[in-house]
């Protein structure tokens, strides 16, 4: 499953803790839901794109190697309130051999040798070659010595972060836009879409694209919350209520 979230999701908020509480929240529904992706279409609204998408990445990331990826920074002088996303990727400091792990390369000698950090007191040598500052998925061979092969996961392992244009979006065929003025969607027609697409707390997918002077006639539009209570469904709830009724769809009905 995939999102794709405007430059303006945080168009209403002043307080830059709340902007990255929310950014929280939606990163959380994401790892929760399995989420593979998230895209980030621009608005001419408000673009606060590079700051939702460095949130996003500092999250995704784990924690032992934020100090290569994230250096201490202005913009990211509030990562402390962010909620922990805890997916497989984010392993602890007890090791296994066998298990999967990422890792950034460190250094490389002049033959190529190349060690990585993968969360320990000591180096890992890694099998293989690689550059200098590359994050690596890789496999435990041994501990003593702390050696290292290239592993692909088989597992959730965390979503990636991408600037997207909505033109392109709304051209997919598995993609579907989210709107109190869309119709409600059948459980059969959910299995088959895999790009949702939300507008910002104060205009839908199709305002947004008018602004652009984009078409989305031809684009499957989707009412995700029937019969809603509230004036406004606030995005972090669209997101979550959404995704929580397709993948529901997709694995029970």
């Amino acid at each position: 499953m995939e999102i794709a979230i405007p430059s303006s999701s945080l168009i209403n908020e002043r307080d830059e803790k709340i902007k990255f509480f929310k950014i929280g929240m939606i990163a959380r529904t994401c790892a929760v839901f399995r989420v593979e992706c998230v895209y980030i279409y621009y608005d001419p609204a408000l673009d606060e794109s590079d700051l939702i998408k460095e949130v996003l990445d500092y999250l995704e990331t784990p924690q032992y190697l934020r100090k290569y990826l994230f250096p201490l920074k202005k913009s990211l002088r509030y990562a402390g309130i962010l909620p922990p996303l805890k997916i497989p990727s984010h392993r602890p400091k007890d090791l296994k051999i066998g298990e999967v792990r990422e890792g950034i390369i460190v250094r490389v000698a002049p033959d190529g040798t190349a060690w990585a950090d993968i969360g320990m007191k000591a180096l890992a040598l890694y099998k293989g070659k690689a550059r200098e500052g590359a994050r690596v998925t890789v496999r435990v061979c041994s501990k003593k010595p702390l050696v290292v092969e290239e592993a692909s996961p088989d597992e959730y392992w965390g979503y990636k972060v991408k600037k997207a244009d909505l033109e392109d979006l709304l051209e997919r065929e598995d993609s579907v836009v989210t709107s109190r003025k869309g119709r409600i969607p059948l459980p059969d027609e959910m299995k088959k879409k895999n790009l949702m697409i939300f507008g910002s707390p104060v205009e839908g997918v199709q305002e947004i694209a008018e602004k652009l002077e984009l078409r989305i006639e031809d684009v499957d539009v989707w009412n995700m919350f029937p019969g809603q209570g509230t004036q406004t469904v606030r995005l972090e709830e669209a997101v979550l209520g959404s995704l929580t009724l397709m993948n529901y769809a997709k694995w029970v009905v």
